[in-house]
């Protein structure tokens, strides 16, 4: 699974306008900018089935990971995830990438992931990265 994550990230980076710095490589900090501004964007079913398909073929830790990143965050309203259970950990996701980001600061699923701390985790890195992948494969698709 990390291969293919591994893989769509590299496909995504040669065709994403989200690598902001130019250099083909798609950060996990731009990931969670492209994150974001699609959970924003999008229709709440695209939104949802797209993230139910993902989350379901993740591994728990990388649940987990990811999970802890949004909980430890102070910028997101979640208090919480369980994140053995797919709905809590969805909602959970769905409400941090929506929330709004504060003046002139990153949103709080940026913050999240920001330099640093979750991130230091590989399998947390590439969750999101795989992530925004799969919405870029999505969009590409259209």
């Amino acid at each position: 699974m990390f291969n293919e994550q591994t893989d769509l990230h590299q496909k995504m980076a040669k065709l994403d306008p989200r690598d902001t710095n130019g250099d083909g490589v798609v950060s996990p900090q731009e990931a969670a900018a492209y994150v974001h501004q699609y959970m924003q964007n999008a229709s709440p079913e695209e939104r949802d089935q797209i993230l139910s398909e993902y989350v379901k073929n993740m591994p728990a830790e990388q649940r987990q990971g990811m999970g802890d990143a949004i909980v430890q965050s102070s910028a997101n309203p979640v208090q919480s995830i369980d994140h053995n259970d797919q709905g809590s950990f969805l909602d959970a996701f769905r409400r941090t990438a929506q929330a709004p980001a504060q003046q002139g600061g990153p949103s709080p699923l940026e913050a999240a992931f920001g330099q640093g701390g979750a991130l230091s985790n590989p399998m947390v890195k590439a969750g999101l990265v795989g992530l925004a992948a799969a919405i870029g494969s999505k969009m590409l698709r259209r």
